[in-house]
């Protein structure tokens, strides 16, 4: 992980260096970032429809099997192979990010990397006073979900509703860099969303 701080430590001043302002080398950094995992995120997209046009084989495996666990998540495994489908492939931008968000993070906590300043209402390195960006992140959580169409998987609708009140508990006590870090990438995740639900197949 100091492998990463020392990188985006560097990449972060090189920015500052460009503009004057953490806040805004937070967001190019963020877009930048965004930009480079786009792959990721359409190899996603594929694996969510990929999914989706599973859904209804799969809750036919559930009414014949529904005595058996055990038959049923064998049936389940093969009906993924055979249709070259990874269940687990919706997760890995989440997977991909995590490490980013906790190589920023412990940049934010370094001494002196970056400046106590104040972006905006603000400060980069302690959490917002006023709760905005935490609300904020969990309410574009919110869209993301439904932009997803997770109301429409009665499995995952309690998610919708809970993964965003995660979001503002997990974030509230952040640093300010890291709430903008994350509200950005998730305005940059719907924007994408949008992208890849409207490019032609």
């Amino acid at each position: 992980m100091s492998f990463l701080y020392g990188i985006f430590g560097k990449i972060l001043n090189m920015f500052y260096g460009m503009t004057g302002s953490f806040g805004l080398s937070i967001i190019i950094l963020t877009v930048l970032i965004k930009i480079i995992l786009l792959p990721v995120t359409l190899k996603q997209d594929k694996s969510m429809k990929e999914m989706k046009k599973l859904q209804p084989k799969i809750d036919e495996l559930k009414s014949k099997y529904k005595g058996d666990p055990q038959l049923l998540n064998q049936k389940t495994m093969e009906l993924y192979k055979e249709h070259k489908v990874n269940p687990a492939g919706g997760c890995l931008p989440m997977l991909v990010q995590l490490p980013i968000l906790w190589a920023l993070f412990g940049v934010l906590r370094q001494e002196g990397v970056v400046p106590n300043e104040t972006f905006l209402w603000f400060s980069l390195v302690t959490p917002d006073p006023f709760f905005i960006l935490p609300i904020l992140n969990g309410a574009i959580s919110f869209v993301q979900q439904k932009i997803m169409g997770t109301a429409n998987n009665p499995q995952m609708k309690k998610m919708m509703y809970m993964f965003p009140l995660m979001m503002v508990f997990i974030s509230y006590k952040m640093p300010g860099g890291l709430q903008l870090y994350w509200l950005i990438s998730s305005l940059s995740g719907v924007a994408q969303q949008y992208f890849v639900m409207n490019r032609g197949e």
